[in-house]
This record gives C-alpha cells, structure tokens and sequence, in this order.
C-alpha cells in the first residue's frame, strides 16, 4: 500500500450519499513541526453508529463563508483506537489550498465542523488469510498507512490469529527527520511485532543527512522492494493512493513489475 498525497482533495468522492453527517468538535490541537499539526476530533454520535475502516478519510464540510469545497482529511488513528476514545486523529500540513490552510491556520479548539467518513481506499482485514502485507508511505500521505498499520497491531495485540498477516514490512519516507511525525508512536507500538519477526519498519529521509543509524538518507529503490518481498513470504497485498497521477511514480513503476496493484481512483 502506497500513500503520498496531501490528504485533501477538491470535491468529495467515495462517499455514501445515504450516509449521515455528523458534528464533531475540535477536542485539540497540538504543533508536530513548523507546518504539520495535530488534530482531535470528538464525534457527536450518542447512538454510536459512526465508524470507519483503517484507511478511509472524513469529508470536511466546512461553512460556506470559509470555502464550499468538500475537503477530504485521511484518519490516522485506528478503529479501535476511535472505539476507545471517540475521538478521530488527523495530521495537517501547511498548504494554501483554502480548506487546508483554514484548519492550520485559523481552526479553534471547541470549534465545531460537520464531517461524513468515506473512501474506497481502506484495509479488510477479514479477507487477509494470513497475507503478508507491503505498506509505503511518504510525508503527510502517511495518514491512511498509519491507521492500517495501527489497526494490524491492534489485531496482532488481540491474538486472533484467523486475521493476523504472516508479515508486514513498512516504509516511511519523508523530506527531513522531522516530517517523520509518526515514528516515535509506531516504534513504540509496533516494537511486540518487531520482536516477533512479524514486522519490519523502515524509514528513509530524502533531503538532509543525519546520523541516526535507524533512518537512510536516500529514496526509496529497488533493491529495498525487492528485498522486503523477498521477506513477505506469501501472497503480498499493496494498495497506492495517491492525488496526483501515480502512474509515473517510480514506486508504482517497480512495484507492478513484481506484484498486483490496488490503486485509489
């Protein structure tokens, strides 16, 4: 699964028209670097009907005096995670596109935004069979990766072996050490599956040298694919989003020349 895009979009698609709108209020927001932030949303659902797959996005509907584009935001969190807490993460970077650049900008805790999940791009766990799975991500397209990685390790930590994966290998790509806003947490989380040879984390830094032995300071190539299929074992499943064309990317030319590919539309 592949994921580099900006977690936005212009319209709204992938959606269930069926489906209801829910308000949900700004529980926080917390400053990951200069032009990534952190966002928690609490979800007004007293008859706990919102849910959503790892890997699917929130339609934004935000006030006609701000924008009347539909904007898309991917969820990070984990189902589970959402089921514990009731409250949806999301990572923003600084953009100028007006959706985007309102939330970074100009969004206040307590505030409150109509939202509807969606997205055709998302993880079954219930038709895994014990696959093994290949995640790539880079930058802010990180945000779907992450919650279909979080949501691996919540089955992994629940010992349902029926839709566990036989192994997973993860990279995470980004342009400095500190764009890698989600490694702390998946170091942390994934560390059982690591120890288990179940799991292989792998993060790479393309536009600054540094070093931490953990990260290499190049892109991506294929070498590391081939190697990481190698080790997957079984039938891999790669899924790629992304919001440009994806079929000129380097990472999608590659990949089709080993194995099928999902791609969001």
């Amino acid at each position: 699964m592949f994921s580099s895009n900006q977690s936005n979009r212009s319209h709204s698609f992938d959606t269930n028209e069926e489906d209801p709108i829910y308000e949900a209020t700004v529980h926080s927001i917390k400053t990951l670097t200069p032009s990534i932030k952190q966002f928690y949303l609490s979800i007004n659902d007293p008859l706990k009907r919102f849910h959503f797959e790892p890997g699917m996005f929130l339609d934004f509907y935000l006030s006609p005096t701000i924008t009347s584009v539909i904007t898309g935001f991917s969820i990070c969190n984990s189902p589970a995670n959402y089921s514990n807490t009731n409250l949806i993460e999301l990572v923003i970077r600084e953009t100028d596109y007006p959706p985007t650049e309102y939330m970074f900008n100009n969004c206040q805790l307590n505030e409150k935004i109509n939202v509807k999940h969606g997205g055709e791009f998302f993880y079954q766990s219930s038709t895994t069979n014990n696959d093994s799975i290949l995640l790539i991500c880079a930058g802010i397209g990180a945000n779907p990766i992450v919650s279909i990685l979080r949501h691996i390790v919540d089955l992994y930590a629940s010992d349902n072996i029926q839709i566990i994966p036989h192994r997973i290998v993860f990279f995470y790509t980004a342009a400095t050490k500190k764009d890698l806003v989600f490694r702390d947490s998946i170091d942390l989380s994934c560390e059982p599956m690591i120890k288990n040879n179940m799991l292989r984390s792998n993060y790479f830094v393309t536009r600054e040298i540094n070093d931490d032995i953990k990260i290499n300071n190049r892109h991506i190539n294929t070498t590391d694919l081939q190697d990481a299929i190698q080790w997957l074992e079984n039938l891999i499943i790669p899924k790629l989003c992304d919001d440009k064309s994806i079929d000129s990317h380097p990472y999608y030319a590659r990949l089709t020349k080993t194995v099928d590919i999902q791609k969001q539309q």
